[in-house]
């Protein structure tokens, strides 16, 4: 790659990245990981830069954006191949030639734990307990039951505070991207 088109690719990039509103959408989309709606997009925005939740929008301050969004910004990022905007649908999604220009925000893709197998290990557990002690199997004969429960249940809250806490952490830390992003 000739260093022409490389100065002519780091322009586009800043080029993209001036503008508040562009760097929130793809903040928005690289940590959804998924496409989203013109209004998603319109409404999460809004509600940053009026540092509001997205329930106490007005439509005034929501319909102010998606315009933007719709003629400006997002029109820009489908020119440069950083989005699909399909106006006919009301989506965007973010393209692989978007890693180029996220690669400038403070921004990182999360790993989430899939708590989803967490809860079927500690039901399957709990079911095969169960039976263990409805018909009197070892160990589970030996152990009272409210025990046994008791552990299960302990097992189960201690899972659901520390999935709570961990999406409080990643509820904080995007709180703090985002004020880099302005």
């Amino acid at each position: 790659m000739s260093k022409e088109s490389t100065e002519l690719a780091l322009d586009d990039a800043f080029n993209i990245l001036s503008n508040s509103r562009r760097r929130y959408i793809l903040y928005y989309l690289y940590t959804r990981d998924e496409p989203a709606t013109i209004e998603e997009l319109a409404s999460q925005i809004a509600a940053w830069e009026n540092d509001i939740p997205v329930d106490d929008l007005d439509d005034t301050a929501r319909r102010r954006v998606y315009v933007s969004l719709y003629q400006t910004h997002l029109p820009k990022l489908d020119d440069f191949g950083i989005a699909v905007y399909d106006r006919d649908e009301g989506t965007v999604r973010l393209t692989e030639k978007a890693e180029e220009i996220v690669r400038y925000l403070p921004v990182e893709r999360r790993e989430t734990p899939q708590f989803t197998w967490y809860y079927v290990v500690l039901t399957a557990g709990a079911v095969i307990a169960l039976l263990g002690t409805a018909f009197g199997l070892p160990p589970f004969a030996v152990v009272p039951g409210t025990l046994i429960a008791l552990a299960f249940a302990i097992a189960l809250l201690a899972l659901v505070v520390y999935q709570y806490a961990l999406t409080r952490r990643s509820e904080d830390d995007d709180l703090m991207k985002l004020e880099d992003l302005e």
